[in-house]
Order: structure tokens, then C-alpha cells, then sequence
């Protein structure tokens, strides 16, 4: 006799609420009393989640992130891709190039200010490094599309600048950051906002996520636009959420030959949850996002849309 089992949802939800029980769980075992070795077990831990998650293009590793003149300060875990780019292996950790990275990772034990501090000046060594431009395949195939627009409509136009994504950047805390509100923050925090926040921040054990929205400019004499942080009190969804942000940053900044997977199609309530909080912060730099900016003859502004991926 046939049982009704529960629905796909149903069991996505219920995966990622186990995974973040085994994660509290297990971050808990008596490892020894050495800050080195617990955070090595805390950081390993996480390591296992992301490498069973992520698709086998994606690797986990730790170690640094280098541009040709910048690089970052080591890093818990780097996501990075290993289809396509190289790294150099060292004796415990690796040199990463910042073109292979797509996430840079932070794993923390317990909130603390100095925790979150490190956690801050971290991502500012990651956002600190220029990524050259340059054309993939999905570049090519958007200025190919927008070539034939303009054709069609009998506007000259002339690609002038294109602006690659930043390495994403992300911070876990398994216990702790309840003071972690929109009302306790300060105004030299949100200041430095831009440069420094983390665009996922996952409290696990508060089931609080905080993420870094942007909305860029529609003046291309403004290439800042605005900045905000959405506060979200998901309970044991929070991992799961965690985990859509994720997936939303490995799709931005890779090229894709298949349709990828849209994690939110199995687990569309997460689409009508409205956060819990929200605070704006000053954007100084041109928000992270591929832009393909067009020069118009005078007098074609308004006949071909501009068309932006963020």
C-alpha cells in the first residue's frame, strides 16, 4: 500500500533544518582547549557542509586570495572554482587567484566584537582587490544580444566600460549575536559599511540572517546607487537561506552552460518572508556587478534600454 510522502519542500526543508542541528552539534564536541585546534575543527566542519552541497565545479579550500597588486588576509574557507583556474598548494593552505574565487568565507565559534572586527577587516582585504575586466562567454553573448537591439532599432551605440563582480564575502557565527540589530548599530560602522560588511552574515544558533543589498543607479552619471542591510529572523530556516544567498553568488559570478539551479523554487515561502529590519548605508564604490554601459548618439537615449546583471 502506497503512502503519500511528503512534499518536495517538505524534504528540503527538513534536510537543511538536520544539517543545522549536526552543525551546532558537532561544533560542541570536546575537541581539546587549544583556540588553534577548535577552530580548526569549527572550520573543517563547515568545510564538509559546503563540499557535500556545492557541485563538484566549485572547491573548498583555505589560504589567500591574491590579485597582481593586492591580496587578502588568509581565510577560513575560499570557494573557488576549480573547473577552470589553477592554485598553488602550499604545506597547510593555498595561494588562490582572485579570477578562480567566488566566495570568501569567515567561520566563527562564538560572537564576540573582536570576532566580528577580524571578521570586518577581513572582508575589506577582499574587496580591496581589483579584478582586471575582461569577456566571458556570457559577456560576449549579452554584447552580442545588445548589438542586435540597437541594430534593430538604428541606434549607434559603443560598449565603454565593463565592471566584473567582487569575490563575495560571508561570515558564520554558530553561536551568539543576539545585540546583532539594526539599532545597535553604530554610524561608523554603517559608514564603513560598503567596504567591509560581509554580503552574508549567518547567526546560526539566533536563526538570524543579515544580508547586503544593492540597488544600482539608473543615472549612468551615478554609478553608486544605494546600499542597505536586510535582517532576517528565519529560526531553523536561517541555514537554508543561508544557503540560497550562496548559490545565488557561485550563479552570478560564473558562466553557466545549463540552466541553473534555482534553489528558491524549493523553498518558495522564503520568497514572501519580509526582513525583519532594514538600514541604509552610504554606497562609495560602484556596486559589485557586471554593467555593460552604452555611448549614445545624441538623440537615441531613449530608444535602447541599458541592460544590467547584478
Amino acid at each position: 500500500m502506497r503512502t503519500n510522502d511528503p512534499d518536495t519542500q517538505s524534504r528540503v526543508k527538513q534536510y537543511f533544518r538536520v544539517k543545522s542541528r549536526q552543525l551546532m552539534a558537532s561544533a560542541q564536541l570536546p575537541v581539546c582547549e587549544h583556540p588553534g585546534l577548535v577552530g580548526g575543527h569549527r572550520e573543517e566542519l563547515q568545510r564538509i557542509y559546503l563540499r557535500e552541497i556545492l557541485p563538484k565545479r566549485f572547491e573548498v579550500g583555505r589560504g589567500m586570495v591574491y590579485g597582481p597588486e593586492q591580496r587578502s588576509r588568509e581565510a577560513d574557507i575560499v570557494v573557488w572554482d576549480s573547473q577552470n583556474y589553477p592554485s598553488l598548494p602550499m604545506l597547510d593552505h593555498s595561494l588562490f587567484f582572485v579570477e578562480s574565487v567566488r566566495l570568501v568565507l569567515e567561520c566563527k565559534s562564538a560572537w564576540t566584537a573582536d570576532e566580528f572586527e577580524d571578521v570586518l577587516q577581513k572582508c575589506r582585504s577582499v574587496h580591496n582587490i581589483v579584478i582586471r575586466p575582461g569577456l566571458s562567454l556570457s559577456d560576449q553573448v549579452d554584447m552580442l544580444r545588445l548589438e542586435l537591439a540597437a541594430s534593430r532599432q538604428g541606434v549607434s551605440q559603443e560598449v565603454v566600460m565593463m565592471l566584473p563582480y567582487r569575490v563575495g564575502t560571508a561570515a558564520i557565527f554558530l553561536k551568539g549575536g543576539g545585540s546583532l540589530k539594526q539599532d545597535q548599530l553604530s554610524h561608523e560602522l554603517l559608514e564603513q559599511a560598503d567596504e567591509c560588511w560581509p554580503d552574508l552574515v549567518l547567526l546560526l544558533e539566533q536563526g538570524r540572517l543579515v544580508v547586503k543589498n544593492y540597488q544600482p543607479s539608473a543615472s549612468p552619471d551615478r554609478l553608486a546607487g544605494e546600499g542597505w542591510l536586510e535582517f532576517y529572523d528565519l529560526g531553523e530556516d536561517a541555514l537554508l537561506a543561508f544557503t540560497v544567498g550562496l548559490f545565488a553568488f557561485l550563479e552570478e559570478r560564473s558562466t553557466q552552460t545549463e540552466v541553473p539551479l534555482n534553489l528558491t523554487a524549493y523553498a518558495s515561502y522564503l520568497i514572501s518572508v519580509d526582513p525583519t529590519s532594514q538600514v541604509d548605508f552610504p554606497v562609495k564604490h560602484i556596486p559589485s556587478r557586471r554593467m555593460h554601459l552604452w555611448r549614445l548618439a545624441e538623440g537615441d537615449q531613449d530608444k535602447l534600454v541599458i541592460t544590467k546583471r547584478r
